[in-house]
């Protein structure tokens, strides 16, 4: 079983509220401090950024309507499209080469 995040809270006091709203209605959530952006010094008692507020997977769409908090969109993948960017960026720099030799190594 594994925690998802439902919640980002700016501070820990609105963690706290989604959190015991979460408890009211009998499911588990847990606190955390995110460790993705700036951190403060060890054993600092402030935490730099946002809180987030973790459940069991099983119990993720339950929290998310308790919540209102709208279920995250998958991007979908466009292969071709990305293989249309790599020709074109590898197309320009073989089609710049010749320029850039005429200015690094002048007649």
């Amino acid at each position: 079983m594994s925690d998802v995040p439902v919640h980002f809270a700016p501070d820990r006091m609105d963690a706290e509220v989604a959190a015991s709203a979460l408890r009211a209605e009998r499911l588990h959530p847990r606190i955390a401090p995110d460790q993705s952006g700036f951190r403060f010094p060890i054993g600092s008692p402030v935490t730099g950024g946002r809180w987030l507020v973790f459940v069991p997977d099983f119990e993720e769409g339950q929290a998310r309507e308790i919540l209102e908090e709208p279920v995250p969109e998958l991007r979908e993948d466009n292969p071709i499209l990305r293989l249309v960017v790599i020709v074109a960026v590898i197309t320009g720099l073989l089609l710049a080469t010749p320029f850039v030799a005429q200015v690094c190594y002048p007649p």
